[in-house]
């Protein structure tokens, strides 16, 4: 048995060392890893409801979303209407400017068309159109889901994707993406559906592409305008289609493009990237949709599933999700999925916490949430849940230039993201854990900590103090289960 004495000297000798368990090192390395092209998310299908909201809120939620005070994206998916034949919920259902071959009424969908431009006003600079089913003339079954692409309509189809698009270029608003085929390995039939979809098998989509690029070329549109396919729904999926279509039209695509619905380990998303560039000889990737899943900081228990989680325990799950597709896969952007939701829930008029409190009945699937009886109780409030503040700090500081210079150490972690610019480096680092930490992080080159921004449990995109240190060497504090940037001056203090 010890004496009490020697208790007392390992009870002070852990007190002292205790600060030091939680100190982690890492360093900057000087390479550039890859060049962003930014940050955002989809317009589908909040502005069938957020349209009819007053316009002082909408203006207020175009702020949130598109300037730098709010998220600050850099990128949004204008959704292009198939027209909601045969689809159920209205709210899923835009409109299209389709009326005939050649002929169309670019009034419909005002809903969508007032945001598209609202994100065009404020300056992102990085718009792509998408489409979840072609104008039901063109589909197999004349409906605007449950079919499917009809062989032979690609040029059809193609007119009709870039007369819109050279519709709204020539209306000042820089459509720089197509899209043509979101998630082109489900119809979301039976009829009546929940929402538009056009099942575009591997063996039609290099149809699809080409067509679509012989448009733009003819038109002098083929490199302002890029092509992103195919958005297949999974990254598991995705590369065991790519030898069916993509050799005959790998020129043609400007980027790779899916979703990560299958919520992929590590070893796998890197597996599917890896894939994706030797099917397409280094074509960059691109993240574009995922939303909908639970689990803990950590990312344990990821996986598709109802639930409602606007705690920060959720946020940095997602978060997670985006350090995954950055450091992990390298990748160059990242999308989300809806951005804005009325999967709530719950009544917030009724209920003064329905909007901080997980429930089993809503989904996790925005950033900002809008109460579904709008409508009829007239509550026009916008709630904003934690992943809008942790996402903030991707949108604010991943701008398109923008580069990763990767972290290197026994003590990294895929949690670190160092994006660098001609002046800055943005360091955004990530704790998921319950205790704080200190990172010890060495940067090739002497720099300045200037200020730093943390979102936590209790904070939401705070100013804190900056990081510690001089020279190359900087203490970067990391408080419990939270996500800070801190800021550095690429000069001497």
């Amino acid at each position: 048995m010890l004496h009490h004495s020697s208790l007392s000297v390992i009870a002070a000798t852990i007190a002292i060392l205790a600060p030091l368990i939680n100190v982690h090192a890492a360093t900057v390395s000087s390479t550039v890893a890859q060049t962003f092209l930014g940050v955002g998310g989809s317009g589908a299908w909040w502005p069938h409801d957020l349209f009819n909201f007053p316009d002082n809120v909408r203006q207020n939620l175009s702020s949130l979303l598109f300037s730098e005070s709010g998220l600050g994206l850099s990128s949004y998916r204008y959704n292009l209407g198939g027209g909601g034949v045969d689809v159920s919920n209205p709210v899923r259902a835009p409109q299209t400017p389709y009326v005939s071959p050649g002929v169309y009424n670019f009034s419909a969908d005002p809903q969508g068309v007032y945001f598209l431009q609202q994100a065009s006003n404020l300056g992102v600079p990085g718009i792509t159109m998408f489409i979840n089913s072609a104008p039901a003339p063109l589909t197999s079954n004349k409906a605007s889901c449950a079919g499917q692409f009809v062989n032979g309509s690609g040029a059809a189809y193609a007119t009709y994707m870039v007369d819109v698009a050279q519709h709204w270029r020539e209306a000042g608003i820089n459509i720089s993406y197509i899209s043509p085929m979101n998630e082109p390995d489900n119809s979301f039939g039976p009829i009546p559906c929940g929402q538009e979809g056009m099942l575009v098998e591997p063996n039609q989509r290099a149809e699809v592409v080409s067509s679509l690029w012989n448009e733009l070329n003819s038109r002098g549109l083929s490199s302002a305008i890029g092509i992103l396919a195919d958005e297949t729904s999974s990254t598991g999926v995705a590369p065991t289609e790519y030898p069916v279509w993509l050799p005959e039209v790998v020129d043609m695509v400007a980027h790779l493009v899916h979703h990560a619905y299958d919520f992929p380990s590590d070893a796998n998303y890197l597996a599917y990237v890896n894939a994706a560039h030797a099917a397409s000889n280094g074509k960059t990737t691109w993240m574009s949709e995922i939303c909908c899943s639970l689990g803990t900081p950590a990312g344990t228990g990821r996986g598709y599933s109802q639930g409602f989680d606007p705690t920060i325990n959720n946020a940095l799950m997602f978060a997670g999700l985006v350090f995954q597709s950055f450091v992990i896969g390298g990748e160059a952007h990242y999308d989300f999925w809806t951005l804005v939701s009325n999967a709530i829930g719950c009544e917030p008029l009724s209920s003064s916490t329905c909007a901080t409190t997980p429930n089993s009945n809503g989904w996790t699937d925005g950033m900002i949430y809008y109460d579904p009886d709008y409508a009829t109780n007239g509550n026009h409030e916008l709630y904003l849940v934690k992943h809008f503040w942790t996402y903030k700090h991707f949108g604010n500081f991943v701008k398109p230039g923008t580069q990763r210079n990767p972290v290197t150490g026994s003590d990294a972690t895929e949690y670190t993201l160092v994006v660098s610019n001609s002046t800055t480096y943005s360091v955004i680092v990530m704790n998921p854990n319950t205790s704080t930490s200190t990172l010890s992080l060495t940067f090739p080159e002497t720099v300045c900590g200037t200020t730093g921004f943390r979102t936590s449990a209790s904070e939401d995109f705070a100013t804190v103090a900056a990081a510690t240190g001089s020279g190359s060497t900087w203490s970067l504090s990391l408080s419990a289960t939270s996500l800070t940037t801190y800021i550095f001056d690429r000069k001497a203090c």
